[in-house]
């Protein structure tokens, strides 16, 4: 005859199968993105990451219609490769200079997908926007998400990850007037860290709360 006060083993088995379940739905439901201004927050997301500071470099280059040629992307549209950096504040080495005024646009584009960017960004004008788009064949891209500025910043460090994959950064001019800024040290990675998001954390510890007291209930003898 069975023993009716012994808890099934089975019990705490679905509980923990339901928990996981719901940690996957919750991981799925917060497909999203998030931007950094802090590069120590950026590289924790990011984990390992690739780095371009255009300091092999030591003449300037402007582009005039060719692309600047890198090891995992190419820069394309109004660029100059300031070498040594003069026209902008700066640590003093080669950063890439971006003129973007009266509508003009300028984007990095990855050999590769990645999910994480960012870079250090000198005299970004209000007049700038900065996306993050997929390229997904020949005329067609989809938006994956924008990365906001602190106009008239000095330095700021802007980062951008998203657990969709993206291989295009865009500057694009919004209007008339100045769009002129510098970007350098340059920072991206194929994958991002696997950290749990706080609300991950949160319903694996209130299922884990759950199991243990169902467990405890079930073997507090009766009287």
């Amino acid at each position: 005859m069975p023993d009716l006060k012994r808890p099934s083993m089975l019990q705490p088995l679905a509980l923990a199968c339901t928990l996981c379940a719901a940690l996957a739905a919750s991981a799925s439901a917060q497909a999203a993105s998030q931007t950094y201004t802090s590069l120590a927050s950026f590289l924790a997301a990011a984990g390992t990451v690739k780095t371009e500071t255009f300091n092999a470099f030591t003449v300037d280059q402007s582009g005039g219609g060719s692309p600047l040629m890198l090891s995992d992307f190419a820069v394309q549209g109004a660029w100059t490769l300031d070498a040594p950096a003069t026209r902008l504040p700066s640590d003093g080495s080669s950063n890439l200079f971006i003129d973007v005024s009266y509508g003009a646009w300028a984007d990095l584009r990855f050999a590769e997908p990645i999910k994480a960017f960012g870079a250090w960004f000198s005299r970004a004008p209000a007049s700038i926007r900065v996306d993050a788009d997929s390229l997904e064949g020949f005329g067609s891209y989809r938006h994956v998400g924008e990365m906001p500025i602190a106009a008239g910043t000095d330095l700021q460090f802007i980062g951008f990850s998203s657990d969709q994959t993206f291989n295009r950064i865009v500057f694009e001019g919004q209007g008339c007037c100045s769009g002129s800024f510098a970007i350098d040290d340059v920072a991206y990675a194929a994958s991002l860290s696997p950290v749990p998001e706080p609300g991950a954390w949160a319903l694996l510890a209130t299922g884990l709360l759950a199991l243990g007291l169902r467990r405890r209930s079930a073997t507090t003898p009766r009287n």
